[in-house]
């Protein structure tokens, strides 16, 4: 779900083995913060006390604090337990070759795509520790592979569209009304040879005209249908908004999160739709390492994520809780769709996913000229 790129680090995690020493008199002192109720136990305080005799730090891959609210999530993290996060952002192919080459024992926590992080758990290269909320978690959303090893999606988003209703005078609410000759040179999407956002955004198309999400070339050639009748505006290999700002296209195809989002941002009227004839949501994947050098923090901070008051602060960048049973702050519920426009979304199946993601780009390149 993640469109970012890895930023090479002149220094590694063992080249700021400094801050432990600097945490003790900061952001330790602040490890007396009042927990929430849910991580309120003897459990979790002993875990805590554990944590932070490893050093104060948590070193993470992927985690930057401008994604899903990380930054928000690690600054509370670490008022609560005066632990502070290091991270090297990377993207998710990037985390997966390097714990494998690293044996997992560089990092402690990482964000990755689900099924990258299932790879993981099978080839018993996380932690094999399941948090005490796991029942919460959805099926299909956790799993343990070898060795005890698990995995979890910690977050989720859902494929829909944002539309400039200055220039779109009726707002299209299915897959099938993008066919419409109103929209001509209206519509912008990501390119699935490129992203895993057009990828998704093709499975959640044939989702919603077939009811079968993995029957690909029913989605590629609704695309290329778009495409022939020139409804088609902009496909972008990179996620960028520069031509829906300037109104060259009307409507745009990606995760809620982005788009509600840019709602926020944009000076003009939108309406974010959610299409009523079925869409994909698709999950975030967190695990901590098999040897992380700090294992105990790795499980307080897994605790502290899957707990209702760790899931509730993903949505303050839009990013939906994992957690079905987690109410999210009454002013950012506001902001969403409402609940019934998510009443046929269901989960993309990781694996059926990565099967079907080549065959699919290889059909789309074949047909959408």
């Amino acid at each position: 779900m993640k469109g970012r790129h890895w930023v090479v680090l002149a220094v590694g995690f063992a080249a700021l083995g400094i801050l432990p020493l600097a945490l003790k008199e900061g952001a330790w002192a602040q490890a007396g913060a009042k927990l929430p109720p849910e991580l309120d136990n003897a459990y979790i305080r002993d875990l805590a006390q554990k944590a932070r005799a490893e050093g104060g730090v948590i070193n993470s891959y992927g985690m930057p604090k401008d994604w899903a609210n990380y930054g928000g999530i690690f600054a509370e993290f670490q008022r609560l337990f005066g632990i502070r996060q290091q991270d090297i952002d990377m993207g998710s192919a990037v985390v997966l070759a390097r714990m494998r080459e690293e044996g997992a024992s560089k990092n402690d926590i990482a964000d990755l795509k689900p099924a990258f992080a299932m790879k993981l758990a099978e080839e018993g290269l996380t932690l094999p520790y399941r948090v005490t909320s796991w029942a919460a978690i959805p099926e299909g959303q956790k799993g343990v592979g070898k060795d005890g090893s698990v995995w979890y999606a910690g977050y989720k988003g859902t494929l829909g569209w944002i539309v400039n209703t200055r220039l779109v005078k009726r707002v299209p609410r299915t897959w099938k009304d993008l066919e419409s000759p109103e929209y001509k040179g209206m519509i912008q999407y990501m390119d699935p040879r490129a992203t895993g956002t057009g990828v998704a955004t093709i499975l959640s198309a044939a989702y919603g005209l077939t009811g079968d999400p993995y029957n690909y070339k029913a989605g590629v050639d609704f695309f290329a249908r778009l495409h022939r009748l020139g409804n088609i505006g902009a496909v972008e290999a990179k996620v960028t908004t520069a031509k829906f700002e300037r109104g060259e296209v009307g409507i745009f195809i990606n995760y809620d999160y982005n788009l509600l989002a840019w709602k926020e941002r944009f000076p003009f009227p939108t309406e974010v739709v959610i299409p009523e004839d079925g869409s994909l949501a698709n999950g975030g994947g967190v695990i901590a390492a098999r040897n992380a050098p700090h294992p105990n923090t790795a499980r307080l901070f897994l605790e502290f994520l899957f707990s209702k008051y760790g899931q509730s602060l993903f949505a303050q960048a839009f990013v939906s809780p994992i957690r079905p049973d987690v109410e999210l702050p009454k002013e950012i519920a506001a902001k969403y769709p409402p609940r019934s426009a998510y009443a046929k979304v269901r989960f993309v199946d990781y694996k059926r996913e990565e099967e079907v993601s080549e065959p699919l780009q290889k059909y789309y390149a074949e047909t959408v000229r």
